[in-house]
């Protein structure tokens, strides 16, 4: 029995940078990644962005195609959405070349209808993207349902046929065969805790395993990547609804003002950290900011009552958003703070920048919400994925001092706050952490252990 397959998963609620640790492992000229499977369906986007900054967004074909000797599998959990998959396959090409991506003749396609099913019926924070609505039918052996029949070099593999191609790379004592998860531990459907606010399947190394036709015996490793601030999707659709997605536990809703404070002064965001600093609030000026601000981003900020707002009982904290959300609607990554006095940060820029490093979501381009980590959830996803290591993605967001720092663990120096942080972190899960992600480019970490095992004969 050969011990080869390395399993890639989201520790938390998606979003946890898992297309970067994957680039990561298949970029690595010492690995032999023979082969890559995916069971992912549209609704989630998986960003790889190379050394020179180009992003590439995936979704059903593997990351793992930026390595031009991977083969490529599409498992029969995935789903596939014939308009997104043609666009997918095409920004992919440069990565692709004439390779063949083998696709398990059992993957359904996603129609309109689907789409519309969910709209009508999915009340609870959805991307809309028809991926559980094709699934029931699926189950339900709906006689509509339409299965993938090959566009260009992807192509439709029989049952006998996948698996055989699969197996002669696990079978292979020299390669590794990587699986790509999608989605988060904390979206599964039966065991996150979140019902209903959930994702419309079940998210574990397990379920990767079943879905790809491989052995548990066959498990080599589980890299669980995670973020200290977890992330949920908006609240609000990009047509300007609401509908509440969920919280994230015990954890409390933080805002970007607070991570972006927090990161630039080395400590952890709590409640009243913004009220802290020293501050001058100019109503005048915090007229004008409404007047400039998106609406999306008015009913983001104050609900659906954005139309009645009191200035004068607006909080700092609230000051300080509605600032970063105009600077955001105009395209604005840094600027220069009107309400905080907090003398210069970095020589290059003025006093008073403040550097934005809120997120949108691949799929929907929507603001993330953020929250402070629960680590009782993040131990009972431990619990049910045994990871060998933790890949701690987003370490800017805890000192951006260390923002797309490239190196080894012992050759840095980190304050107490943050080797703290990261003890609590190692003895409250009991797994070690291998790196620390500094940045969204390939190879923006700080490696503190060796990530990828050695393969395993018995």
């Amino acid at each position: 029995m050969i011990k080869n397959v390395i399993s890639v998963i989201d520790g938390e609620a998606g979003s946890c940078g898992k297309a970067k640790v994957i680039g990561e492992i298949a970029t690595d000229k010492s690995i032999k990644l023979g082969a890559s499977v995916t069971n992912c369906m549209p609704n989630a986007g998986h960003t790889f962005v190379d050394e020179k900054g180009t992003v590439t967004i995936f979704r059903n074909i593997p990351v793992s195609s930026v390595n031009p000797d991977t083969e490529l599998f599409i498992g029969p959990g995935s789903a596939i959405d014939m308009e997104i998959f043609e666009e997918e396959y095409e920004q992919a090409k440069k990565y692709l070349g004439d390779r063949k991506i083998y696709v398990h003749e059992m993957v359904p396609l996603i129609d309109e209808r689907h789409k519309q099913y969910e709209r009508e019926h999915i009340k609870s924070g959805s991307t809309f993207k028809g991926c559980g609505a094709v699934t029931q039918e699926k189950v339900i052996r709906d006689k509509k349902l339409e299965f993938f029949r090959s566009f260009k070099n992807a192509v439709v593999c029989s049952n006998n046929q996948w698996l055989e191609r699969l197996y002669s790379h696990l079978d292979n004592p020299s390669e590794y065969v990587m699986l790509e998860g999608a989605q988060g531990c904390d979206l599964d459907l039966n065991h996150s805790g979140n019902y209903p606010f959930v994702t419309s399947r079940n998210v574990s190394t397990s379920q990767l395993l079943a879905d790809s036709g491989i052995s548990p015996e066959r498990l080599l490793q589980t890299i669980m990547v995670i973020r200290p601030f977890p992330i949920r999707i908006s609240n609000i659709t990009r047509t300007g609804d609401f509908i509440y997605t969920g919280d994230y536990g015990k954890g409390e809703e933080l805002t970007w003002t607070q991570i972006n404070l927090a990161s630039m002064y080395g400590s952890y965001p709590f409640k009243g950290d913004v009220e802290c600093l020293p501050h001058n609030i100019n109503l005048n000026r915090v007229k004008k900011l409404i007047s400039q601000c998106p609406e999306i981003y008015l009913k983001q900020l104050f609900g659906n009552d954005f139309r009645n707002i009191k200035i004068a009982d607006l909080k700092i904290l609230q000051i300080l958003e509605l600032e970063r959300l105009v600077y955001k609607s105009k395209g604005f990554s840094d600027y220069e703070s009107r309400f905080l006095d907090m003398g210069m940060f970095d020589k290059d820029f003025p006093p008073n920048t403040i550097f934005d490093q809120s997120e949108q979501t691949s799929v929907t381009r929507m603001e993330r919400r953020v929250f402070d980590l629960d680590i009782t959830k993040l131990k009972t996803n431990c619990r049910i994925n045994t990871p060998s290591s933790l890949y701690l993605n987003f370490f800017q967001h805890l000192g951006l001092d260390y923002k797309s720092e490239i190196g080894n663990f012992d050759d840095y120096y980190f304050n107490r706050y943050l080797r703290e942080y990261l003890n609590w972190l190692e003895s409250e899960t009991g797994v070690a952490i291998s790196a620390l992600g500094t940045g969204a480019r390939n190879g923006e970490r700080i490696l503190k252990k060796t990530l990828v095992k050695n393969i395993q004969k018995r």
